[in-house]
């Protein structure tokens, strides 16, 4: 059965290694502690926090189907949140989401996704891949501590576009275009209070300021009761403020979070800014995933679609598809 490597344990690779299971020995590469990527939750008891991707919507069948059956694993619920659009401070609409257009969270946290995903796959946390040589017809992996993490017959890069392209070797089919790719940043403020806080509505969009996005966290299904909140800044303030000290951006967002929604973060028994330096990105043009059949390499993710949880899905799909079919009519390569 040929070996197939995959880069990164969000949900494209996840979505890949569980598509091709049957096709090969998938062996996916995670950098950090747990899986799920950007379907990111933040522990620090009693406080919980969803500090990357805040909710998610189903629009194709594929997904849609994938979702439903999340649901019946009780890993994914849908939140019907007060949601309100802010010009800074002034309410210009409210409205309450509701089933009949469902928004989505994993439950009880986000990265719960990612946990379940990644059951019954070989995942390898905590081992970022620093390198990649050719032996072959097919690829060698090695580790930032200098190991050898072994040889397969297709490399997967499911990592953001920048990252993808510093992995990927120049010869890579479709490198121009990754390097061409430019994702976009965002700080996640989190705050956690003992005590409640009072707002009339639990999801917020929010313009002109430097967030633009603020949820009452513990108002979604399943959530620890401690009164907590997140708020995201703009991509562009971001962008701008990327390499900047986490201790003055904390304090600038903490005081435009105070002006937009009146809560001064100094009343707060948690207080702490992450960095996301590549979050997001606007609707592409191009192809859903990047496939070089010759050198057997490919990348996906959200960023070859949009910055959403189901186009990172549907790139997925459709490099998990091609390479199902690939598989099957191809031989493992010999890399001695």
């Amino acid at each position: 059965m040929s070996r197939v490597a995959i880069v990164g344990a969000g949900l494209a690779g996840l979505t890949v290694a569980r598509h091709i299971g049957d096709s090969a020995q998938a062996v996916v590469f995670e950098k950090s502690r747990g899986p799920g990527g950007r379907m990111a939750t933040r522990r620090a008891p009693p406080f919980a926090f969803d500090h990357g991707a805040q909710f998610f919507t189903a629009n194709e069948p594929a997904f849609i189907a994938a979702v439903r059956s999340w649901q019946q694993a009780g890993v994914v619920k849908i939140w019907q949140p007060r949601f309100a659009e802010l010009d800074r401070r002034t309410v210009v609409a409210e409205r309450d989401w509701d089933a009949e257009h469902p928004h989505f969270v994993g439950t009880p946290g986000m990265n719960e996704i990612g946990r379940y995903l990644s059951s019954g796959l070989d995942v390898r946390l905590q081992t970022p891949v620093e390198s990649v040589n050719p032996r072959g017809s097919g690829w060698q992996l090695i580790a930032a501590d200098g190991a050898d993490l072994g040889v397969f017959d297709w490399l997967i890069v499911t990592a953001p576009a920048t990252q993808a392209a510093a992995l990927l070797p120049e010869s890579f089919a479709h490198h121009r275009a990754l390097s061409d790719t430019q994702m976009q940043g965002c700080f996640a403020l989190m705050l956690g209070f003992n005590q409640p806080r009072q707002l009339p509505w639990q999801a917020a969009l929010v313009r002109n300021a430097d967030i633009s996005w603020v949820s009452v966290n513990s108002s979604k299904p399943d959530r620890p009761a401690p009164f907590t909140l997140v708020a995201h800044s703009t991509n562009a303030y971001a962008d701008a403020q990327m390499d900047e000290p986490l201790e003055s951006l904390q304090q600038h967002l903490c005081a435009e979070l105070r002006d937009v929604t009146g809560i001064d973060a100094k009343h707060a028994d948690f207080c702490q800014l992450h960095r996301w330096r590549y979050a997001n990105i606007a609707a592409q043009s191009g192809s859903a995933a990047l496939i070089d059949a010759e050198r057997r390499l490919a990348a996906c993710g959200d960023w070859c679609i949009r910055g959403r949880i189901e186009s990172a899905f549907s790139s997925a799909m459709t490099l998990a598809e091609y390479l199902r079919t690939a598989l099957q009519r191809t031989r493992p390569s010999s890399h001695d």
